[in-house]
């Protein structure tokens, strides 16, 4: 169900690299939502831009509060920046979320691989953290240009997820790209000691082509929640078409932001 409401602002705290971590008072999203949906935020003020804009749900409490981390790049995230009290318009949630893990998971040897480039940690954190206790070992790779620029989650250490950092300049973590930590945890975890694996990632759509295509290469299936601009969130605007294999368009907002990876047509994403 699509909820249109007024959600109070219980914190907005800001991290680093320029990123912001935004606690909502927002029942009717959190009772409800799924990792990999959005929401459609406006400022109630004469600074907002015209439009909503869109954001994963990086945590819900399931029952009153969801948090939202978002980087300032923009007219409408700065506002957001400025802004310590009052509320906001919400529409959500949105969108389809990841699949549920397999029926099956739980068994000894399961695992899932989490990768977030730039700024995509919000919706494969939430799926890490809300279906942990599914997998016997949860891996979250996350990736930036430099350790600036660069968020790790550290707070969900504690619930048992190993996070690893890379940057392009190696200033943390290991250096190297998000590819890098795929490519050396799917050496890892391709064994016989593995009883199943499931990828999901979020990110840049050139990383995301890269990543299905390691996937496809292990025969492994794959999840992953695309970035587009939109100005609806409804299927309205048609602004965030994504191609699909076969010829045709899928759009973020309704068909995704979460997509099977092999149905993607990347090649012409890509072009």
């Amino acid at each position: 169900m699509i909820n249109s409401c007024r959600a109070r602002i219980v914190e907005n705290e800001t991290l680093r690299g320029g990123f912001h971590l935004l606690r909502l008072d927002a029942p009717a999203v959190a009772e409800r939502c799924d990792p990999g949906q959005f929401v459609m935020l406006r400022g109630l003020g004469p600074d907002w831009p015209y439009l909503r804009r869109p954001f994963s749900i990086y945590s819900s409490d399931g029952e009153t509060e969801i948090e939202i981390v978002y980087k300032e790049v923009g007219r409408a995230t700065s506002v957001m920046a400025r802004t310590h009290e009052g509320e906001y318009d919400v529409l959500g949630p949105l969108g389809k979320g990841f699949a549920a893990p397999a029926q099956g998971s739980g068994r000894q040897g399961t695992c899932v691989l989490a990768l977030a480039g730039g700024s995509g940690i919000p919706p494969v954190a939430f799926y890490c953290r809300r279906h942990l206790d599914s997998f016997d070992k949860a891996v979250l790779v996350v990736g930036a240009r430099t350790s600036a620029e660069l968020l790790v989650p550290v707070g969900l250490v504690a619930g048992g997820i190993e996070i690893r950092p890379y940057t392009d300049d190696g200033s943390k973590g290991v250096k190297g790209t998000v590819i890098d930590g795929l490519v050396k945890a799917l050496g890892e975890l391709l064994n016989p000691q593995v009883g199943g694996l499931q990828v999901v990632a979020c990110g840049p759509k050139d990383m995301l082509a890269r990543v299905s295509l390691a996937c496809a290469a292990a025969r492994l299936a794959c999840e992953v929640s695309v970035e587009e601009v939109m100005a609806c969130g409804l299927g309205a605007c048609l602004a965030c078409a994504v191609p699909r294999k076969g010829g045709g368009y899928f759009h973020a907002c309704k068909d995704g932001p979460v997509f099977d990876a092999g149905a993607i047509d990347w090649e012409r994403w890509l072009a």
